[in-house]
């Protein structure tokens, strides 16, 4: 089989380079006609839904956007919202952690792509990018969890866990709240459950239960039904105070 003409490669790669100029301007356009009173974090994952129909490619793009977004992004405070803020962070030093993290996958992306480099050449590529890609997610996603913390309103439960997951929780739908190492083991493996827990095998403060499943979009794009959440916050006690006093509010004003 002969080589492939020089003149077809450059005009291949031309309308490749067209078609993504093409689509950026696509998505730009999307961005710019979003809602103005939207948080920076919707107004991408809603740009990327109005151009991608496909739930687990949107879930892709709207990360990889949003990983890119908080690695640029200089502010660690969140847009002004009428919300008390609950960090979950700083406790359990998650910033010293993922600084450690960093720094051993820093060793070994130049540790191994240096020997797999004497092998082959592409793999020693493929596994440095694949390093480089995981260091700049960690630390987007440990600038989200900053920049996102809980946020208590009157009516309801603002939680988003960096760039993994995000859900609403409506205080009229909470059925109970309790102490969460009661049964945190054996739910911890059930499907309708939310494990809230930066690493997901420390033990959780709260068990919030449901009246109502809640739909949540995981960051694969799959949609799964919560029933229960386990949360681990630095001021829980606040935390449940408020939350408390907000519920009998809407009782009595209910009632």
């Amino acid at each position: 089989m002969g080589k492939i003409p020089v003149g077809v490669l450059i005009s291949l790669e031309i309308l490749i380079v067209c078609l993504a100029v093409w689509r950026v301007f696509k998505f730009i356009k999307a961005y710019k006609s979003t809602e103005q009173s939207l948080h920076t974090e919707e107004r991408i994952e809603a740009m990327v839904n109005s151009q991608i129909k496909n739930k687990v490619l949107a879930a892709f793009l709207t990360r990889d956007f949003l990983t890119i977004y908080y690695l640029f992004s200089t502010s660690n405070q969140r847009e002004s919202e009428i919300a008390t803020a609950f960090t979950l962070h700083k406790k359990i030093g998650y910033g010293g952690i993922v600084l450690g993290f960093l720094f051993v996958l820093v060793l070994e992306a130049v540790g191994v792509s240096y020997f797999l480099h004497s092998w082959n050449t592409v793999i020693a590529w493929i596994h440095l990018v694949m390093s480089v890609y995981l260091i700049i997610f960690l630390i987007s996603d440990y600038k989200a969890i900053k920049r996102n913390p809980v946020l208590l309103s009157p009516e309801k439960v603002h939680i988003r866990l960096g760039l993994r997951s995000k859900a609403q929780i409506y205080l009229h739908n909470i059925e109970s709240i309790q102490a969460g190492k009661v049964n945190f083991e054996n739910d911890k493996k059930k499907k309708d459950v939310w494990n809230l827990t930066l690493f997901g095998f420390e033990d959780p403060d709260y068990e919030i239960s449901l009246k109502e499943p809640i739909l949540l979009r995981d960051g694969l794009g799959r949609d799964c039904s919560i029933r229960k959440i386990y949360l681990t916050l630095d001021e829980k006690e606040e935390f449940l105070t408020r939350i408390k006093l907000l519920k009998e509010k809407m009782e009595v004003v209910g009632g």
